[in-house]
């Protein structure tokens, strides 16, 4: 589910952070000792040469993740998509995890008041299937369990219906899209092809994928969708995870002239993080999570929601981050229970949509 993200105003220094966690302690929040191991999360390491990568060799990296950015491409997308999945049949495994991301646009006929005329689109291999993922963006975050207006609903379900119905029959899917005045579906018509639909917003799902056991079997409808509807020329990410660094290498000889992004999560003491940074300074980004709970426990009359507060590292010094599955309060009256917590001023600052 996506997320609304609050962070600092400003930047703070790494002993303000401390002392912020001492404040937390001192409230009742649950927050580990300064020198236990956490998950720190690499969220973002450019990386020019793969020997940058080693001055992380202090932490062991977990779940590393490398994806390529292949800015303006406008090549053959049938042929690059079966040049990845005929090296990745060379090192299949259950950890191994590969997909190529390309935008794809509404058609003409399809409106776009509610949503991003731009799309997402994947498609991946692993082990055992293959894959594709349809996403639609919309123009604003809506999580489920809040209040929002819905005079316009019928004409925003209608919008979304349209939008995954033209790219189910542009990939030639026997899948069905079912909608009413509750409810939102896509379901399988072939038993064969199994069909998941997920990130969630008060309207119904914003993605479905489907599944095959034949991975090959997806390369031409995708290519047939990028070549109808992708937007050209796009920018092209290809994700990999699950394997060695010698693999790696091998795939980016596919696209030499990507830029590499190197992602993952390391287990260290909060007491290291302005070592992590250090060390995949300039670009490196890290988030830690300090601690989470329901909102209820200090917001009684408040909605339902979870909330987790982490400090978020950067070049740039230190930022507070809370980050609510939705909002317990109206967006207004957030900010002040925010400073009243954490004595720092905060700004609605969410994820980009895409």
């Amino acid at each position: 589910m996506r997320e609304h993200r609050w962070e600092s105003q400003s930047s703070i220094s790494f002993e303000k952070v401390l002392s912020l966690l001492e404040r937390l302690k001192r409230a009742g929040f649950k927050v580990r000792e300064n020198d236990q191991d956490r998950a720190c999360y690499l969220e973002e390491f450019w990386i020019n040469q793969w020997d940058d990568v080693d001055r992380l060799d202090a932490w062991i990296m977990e779940e590393a993740t490398l994806v390529q950015v292949n800015e303006q491409w406008s090549g053959d997308f049938f042929v690059l998509a079966g040049r990845h999945h005929d090296l990745y049949r060379r090192y299949h495994s259950m950890e191994a995890y590969l997909s190529l991301n390309h935008p794809w646009c509404f058609p003409a006929d399809v409106t776009s008041c509610y949503h991003h005329e731009e799309a997402m689109f994947w498609i991946g291999f692993r082990d055992t299937h293959g894959f594709v993922r349809v996403r639609v963006v919309p123009r604003k975050i809506v999580t489920p369990g809040e209040k929002e207006e819905e005079s316009n609903f019928a004409e925003w379900q209608d919008e979304r219906r349209q939008a995954f119905l033209s790219a189910i029959s542009i990939l030639n899917l026997p899948l069905s899209v079912h909608s009413n005045q509750k409810e939102f579906s896509i379901l399988s018509e072939d038993p064969s092809i199994a069909v998941f639909i997920s990130w969630p917003d008060a309207f119904g799902p914003c993605q479905f994928e489907a599944v095959v056991t034949d991975r090959y079997e997806l390369l031409v409808p995708s290519a047939r969708l990028v070549s109808m509807s992708g937007a050209r020329p796009a920018t092209l990410r290809t994700f990999l995870s699950g394997f060695s660094r010698k693999v790696f290498e091998e795939f980016h000889q596919l696209q030499p002239l990507s830029r590499m992004l190197y992602r993952g999560y390391l287990q260290a003491p909060l007491l290291d993080l302005p070592d992590i940074l250090s060390a995949s300074s300039p670009t490196g980004r890290v988030f830690v999570n300090i601690t989470e709970f329901p909102t209820k426990s200090l917001l009684p009359t408040g909605g339902d929601a979870y909330a987790v507060i982490g400090v978020a590292g950067d070049s740039s010094g230190y930022k507070i981050e809370v980050r609510f599955n939705r909002h317990p309060l109206a967006p207004e009256k957030i900010k002040t229970w925010l400073y009243e917590v954490l004595d720092l001023s905060m700004i609605y600052s969410p994820f980009p949509l895409f």
